[in-house]
């Protein structure tokens, strides 16, 4: 199988919201080899108007558990297209979605471009290019992904399952944010599913600090106005069906998202 067909399929997977297939290679692909599909897929994707041109990043697998489990040293990223960035209030189409998730995560608004040519950057120079911290939802489809046995290059190829994000408010700048005491909940129809605090998987400005740096290793700017998902404080939040769910983030404010 090339690459070329690899991407195509992938492609067509992603367009269709098929179930998860990896398109294994032997031997399996490393995150080299995923990343380079991911962007090959991207560059496609940007033309399609249904997800355009990049809006942001997702960093996953940045706790500590989280790398144990993968065996990693490191998290990793994905793209989040313009075409599936929604700000409050978000209404969405359940029937658009396989296997419809999301994770609750703090999302940096980025306001000054760091550039590929001052790689790489220490947190000082990042926390000063953030413009503020704000409450966010990632958007996902599983496709029914097999996740505790996946292979994770397969996934990150595959942009990690993101289909999105909705981003919220108000948010509190970068010398305001109260890691530690801030307490997140999780709701469907005013009911609480999730309440947590101090879950954030690292702080967020040591989160875009990695990122920076991993795109640049890879030619990539992170751009003014673009969003990063700093990592859930969750685990993978499943529903099926219809309703309104909300996060609420203390000091950072809330997010909503209406699945009609």
């Amino acid at each position: 199988m090339t690459d070329t067909t690899t991407r195509e399929l992938i492609l067509q997977d992603l367009r269709s919201a098929a179930p998860f297939a990896a398109h294994a290679t032997t031997p399996p692909r490393d995150l080299s080899a995923a990343y380079q599909l991911q962007d090959a897929v991207a560059e496609q994707l940007v033309t399609d108007p249904s997800f355009g041109p990049v809006a942001g990043w997702k960093i996953a697998v940045n706790s500590a558990a989280l790398l144990a489990r993968f065996g990693m040293s490191e998290p990793v990223s994905g793209r989040i297209f313009e075409g599936q960035r929604h700000d409050v209030p978000a209404e969405l189409t359940a029937s658009d979605y396989r296997q419809f998730a999301i994770e609750p995560e703090i999302a940096a608004i980025i306001g000054t471009t760091l550039a590929l040519q001052d790689a790489p950057r220490d947190a000082d120079t990042v926390k000063r290019a953030i413009a503020r911290f704000v409450p966010a939802m990632e958007l996902l489809d599983m496709r029914d992904a097999d996740m505790p046995n996946m292979h994770l290059p397969d996934a990150v190829a595959q942009n990690i399952s993101n289909v999105g994000a909705v981003i919220g408010g108000p948010g509190v700048a970068p010398d305001q944010l109260d890691l530690a005491g801030l307490r997140m909940t999780l709701s469907l129809d005013g009911e609480i599913q999730h309440d947590a605090t101090g879950a954030a998987p690292q702080h967020p400005v040591e989160a875009v600090t990695w990122l920076v740096n991993h795109l640049s290793q890879r030619g990539l700017t992170l751009a003014a106005g673009q969003v990063v998902l700093c990592g859930t404080h969750s685990p993978i939040w499943y529903h099926n069906g219809t309703g309104q769910i909300e996060v609420q983030m203390s000091g950072l404010g809330g997010v909503k998202a209406t699945l009609t």
